[in-house]
């Protein structure tokens, strides 16, 4: 019988991967290259036409090993997203949200109520802003632990402003100017407001947190995974 692992590694090798992952990779292609072969000689082909055509049928080697190292290092640069950006992100976003949450019940101190000469009063949370540096904290000590740079740790940590209401604050500016040039209406101060209270303090705190953590990693840390 032969050494189908070794006939397979001896094609595919040099892929530039782990040897975990090679090893993974190399002995489920060694599995297809056998069944081919056994079918082969079920079927009455002599034992060494049927290892020449089964290595031959398998696969294009040089295209294979391309594809193997273009999926593998896509599923590289999506694990380093997830891990330094994604989970990070989603973490700060659960925790600012159970924040808010909790001081919305009834048990809680009331928030501060704002009364604006138009539009519904706007609702400030104090004792969340005060809750924000250590979320903040939290974001970015998660992503650089996990190797993430300081992009990837800035923008793990501002997810409870980008992810609810980024676009909308985003394009609150420029509509609030298209008014006020068009309309010359008083909405201008009302809506600067919520956007200073909704997204530029919470941004302001979240970052205030994460400074500790936006310096390089120490070699203490984890490794940093390889960045695409």
């Amino acid at each position: 019988m032969p050494d189908w692992q070794r006939l397979a590694r001896r094609r595919l090798t040099p892929l530039a991967l782990d040897s975990a992952r090679e090893d993974e990779i190399v002995a489920e292609l060694a599995g297809h290259l056998e069944d081919l072969y056994a079918d082969m000689v079920r079927q009455g082909t002599p034992e060494e036409e049927a290892v020449q055509s089964a290595l031959s049928a398998a696969a294009d080697w040089d295209e294979l090993r391309r594809e193997i190292q273009r999926a593998t290092n896509e599923e590289i640069i999506m694990n380093y997203r997830v891990k330094t950006l994604w989970l990070p992100g989603a973490c700060t976003i659960a925790l600012s949200g159970i924040v808010l949450r909790l001081l919305q019940i009834p048990s809680a101190p009331a928030p501060h109520v704002f009364w604006l000469r138009q539009g519904p009063p706007l609702i400030v949370y104090w004792q969340w802003f005060v809750c924000l540096p250590l979320v903040g904290a939290v974001g970015a000590y998660w992503s650089r632990r996990a190797g993430g740079k300081l992009l990837e740790r800035a923008l793990a940590v501002s997810f409870p402003v980008l992810g609810p209401m980024g676009l909308p604050m985003l394009i609150l500016p420029f509509m609030l100017i298209f008014r006020w040039l068009v309309h010359r209406d008083a909405l201008l101060v009302p809506s600067a407001l919520v956007l200073l209270i909704w997204v530029v303090l919470p941004e302001a705190a979240l970052l205030l947190g994460a400074l500790p953590f936006f310096r390089a990693a120490t070699s203490g840390s984890h490794p940093a995974a390889t960045s695409p």
